[in-house]
């Protein structure tokens, strides 16, 4: 069995559509699907009540804490399930439900521990071109201050399997906004090399406004990259 892990914060929208999405998608497919809700102000949990309160292998989980960080809802979502392969994607459609079947097609056949998904394998991308290209670049600057052999560390859209978190020290990884996932992916590639790399094409996000501002994240990533690599060689 499968968990889909879709942190979200004012994607009401977006939710409604995306869980019926991916239920036709994965209709042959044993799964679940957890919200994890940081506090959303757009009535996004009056919505799940109302259009899905009969969907058995639905779960929502609001967070209490009231500092808002998807890293943080990430982690939440991962300790409410007790299956062994744990999906997380964004809640907006810049990742494509449609990718879901492959992903967990690739690790019936091969039973990878990590899968992740990558925008730059392929190059192809619907999101705005200066945006795509920026992140594009950035992978390549921080790729050797994290030893990483992942072409993209920033996509957030991956499969897990839930035996690599057991030994992780995850106060150290699940913090912040998307950051967490290259601390995650720094980690976990000196655990693991059952790692595949899978090309996706990115998407913009159906509804709503974009959460990310370039300045800001670009900033807080560099410091974050900084940080983890100097913290690991001194230790």
């Amino acid at each position: 069995m499968y968990s889909i892990i879709l942190p979200c914060y004012n994607e009401r929208d977006n939710l409604r559509l995306l869980i019926s999405k991916i239920q036709k998608i994965l209709k042959n497919i044993n799964f679940e699907i957890i919200i994890i809700d940081d506090n959303s102000e757009d009535g996004t949990e009056k919505m799940i009540t109302e259009s899905f309160s009969k969907m058995q292998n639905l779960m929502f989980v609001k967070r209490e804490n009231k500092i808002k960080s998807l890293g943080k809802s990430v982690l939440e979502g991962m300790l409410k399930t007790k299956n062994n392969y744990i999906i997380v994607m964004d809640s907006d459609f810049n990742h494509d439900p449609n990718d879901l079947l492959k992903i967990i097609e690739i690790q019936t056949k091969h039973h990878y521990d990590l899968i992740c998904c990558s925008r730059f394998l392929d190059k192809k991308s619907n999101d705005f071109v200066l945006r795509y290209k920026l992140s594009e670049y950035y992978n390549l600057l921080i790729k050797p201050f994290l030893n990483s052999k992942i072409k993209d560390n920033l996509s957030g859209f991956f499969l897990i399997n839930k035996e690599l978190l057991s030994n992780l020290k995850s106060n150290k990884i699940f913090y912040g906004y998307g950051d967490y996932y290259f601390r995650l992916l720094f980690y976990l590639q000196k655990k693991t090399n059952k790692i595949y790399e899978m090309g996706i094409v990115y998407n913009e996000r159906k509804y709503g406004k974009s959460k990310t501002r370039f300045l800001k994240t670009f900033f807080q990533y560099t410091y974050q990259v900084i940080k983890l690599k100097f913290n690991y060689e001194k230790n």
